[in-house]
């Protein structure tokens, strides 16, 4: 009870810190976490054709920011087309122009919860956390209880509910505690079609710790809640 109090202070802790610094964006010190997807956007396009068309990318149309790097489109609507793409697909098309840096074994992890979890893989999921109980799980400030209880009574209703559900990452960082990293992120979700869509914003962050060599989840925190008409 102990490890699992202090895994829940310090992620607290260091989601609290994440805020304070975003918050603060003059602020630095050398606690600040490291960021792995930059929050200024070049003014410049990577590509030089559109990911969605293939044709050549129109400087004034929006672009929109994929790690680190902005992405050009050739015309508008393009954009909410890449935003559907699953987070594998905007990687391969950025290969082709950058070199991407290997993630942490923590935010590969995160990303592969994250695919997981758009896909509606539970048993992908389970394999994700430290078993026998020793997870908790926070559902928007409230404790959730294990990750297998959190599994049953929220998140399987919660695909029911949703459906299938399109994924955009928006932010994503990570920072060392002793022996845990954590890795937290913002994600926009799209669900249904017409005048039932609906976007959802989620902010997730997970404590990740050393399990015979593997990581393993051991504490997450998500949080959900609907974006207001006018306001995305």
């Amino acid at each position: 009870m102990f490890i699992r109090t202090s895994i829940i202070l310090a992620a607290l802790l260091a989601a609290g810190t994440l805020l304070a610094g975003a918050a603060q964006p003059g602020h630095h010190d050398h606690h600040a976490p490291k960021t792995t997807q930059p929050s200024p956007q070049p003014a410049k396009a990577v590509n030089d054709r559109c990911p969605i068309q293939g044709e050549e990318i129109d400087p004034e149309t929006p672009m929109r920011q994929w790690r680190g790097h902005s992405i050009g489109f050739c015309c508008p609507g393009c954009d909410k087309k890449w935003d559907a793409k699953p987070d594998a697909e905007k990687d391969a098309f950025l290969a082709k122009y950058v070199k991407l840096a290997l993630p942490t074994p923590a935010v590969d992890l995160a990303r592969r919860f994250q695919a997981a979890r758009a896909a509606g893989d539970t048993a992908a999921m389970d394999r994700m956390f430290l078993g026998d109980g020793k997870t908790n799980v926070l559902q928007n400030g409230r404790d959730a209880g294990t990750w297998e209880r959190y599994r049953e009574e929220h998140l399987k209703p919660e695909f029911k509910a949703l459906g299938e559900t399109a994924w955009r990452t928006v932010t994503e960082s990570e920072t060392s505690l002793g022996a845990a990293t954590i890795v937290s992120q913002t994600v926009t979700l799209t669900v249904g079609e017409g005048s039932k869509k609906r976007e959802l914003s989620a902010a997730v962050t997970l404590v990740v710790v050393d399990d015979g060599g593997t990581p393993k989840i051991a504490h997450m925190h998500w949080s959900l809640h609907e974006v207001a008409e006018g306001k995305k």
